[in-house]
């Protein structure tokens, strides 16, 4: 297989989230804050914001954008479907893959530590909180494969997604389960007292 190294840059056209929000304003917008999302790839809360002037269509958020956060990125978000049309919040970068890469591999390859590592070497690793830059980020190499092997690690990761959210999904009702057990035979004597 045939691998390549590339600089993002060269391969996904990367955005800076939108400024301006008011309190008051003409337009309304779903805004995706850096705690709007999980590693896990779930969408769990956003905040509706207003603005004085219109936001492009560019500055939409798309399906196959990746997500990352400005401060101490760990984990990316894929934009699904559900979440098109949305607008980043400006402590969030977007990363818009060319048609030469599949977002969900481009996904797996920038929650890497040697990936983000080379943004935190740029950045100057020795900092207490990590910022990351448009420029920095454009400017990481990373491997690039054939498209269709980039398809088969991109389900991968997403699988892999699926079944972390799974097993804390399985923690959380074990827990409960647990919990309640507890309750019943501290309060009734186990024996339905």
């Amino acid at each position: 297989m045939v691998t390549e190294k590339m600089r993002l840059g060269d391969i996904a056209e990367i955005l800076a989230g939108i400024t301006g929000f008011v309190e008051k304003g003409r337009y309304r917008y779903k805004v995706v804050q850096p705690n709007s999302f999980t590693d896990t790839g779930t969408m769990c809360s956003v905040e509706i914001q207003n603005r004085n002037d219109i936001i492009t269509p560019k500055q939409l958020l798309v399906s196959g954008d990746i997500l990352l956060k400005r401060l101490n990125p760990t984990f990316v978000y894929v934009v699904s479907s559900e979440s098109a049309g949305m607008v980043p919040s400006q402590n969030l970068l977007v990363v818009r893959p060319g048609k030469s890469v599949n977002p969900f591999y481009l996904g797996y390859l920038l929650e890497q530590k040697e990936i983000l590592g080379h943004v935190e070497h740029v950045t100057g690793s020795a900092a207490a909180i990590k910022a990351v830059s448009i420029k920095k980020l454009a400017g990481i190499t990373v491997p690039i494969i054939p498209l269709s092997e980039q398809c088969r690690v991109g389900e991968l990761w997403e699988l892999s997604r699926k079944r972390k959210q799974l097993l804390n999904d399985y923690i959380a009702e074990n827990d409960r389960l647990v919990s309640t057990l507890a309750s019943r035979i501290i309060n009734g004597g186990g024996n339905g007292r």
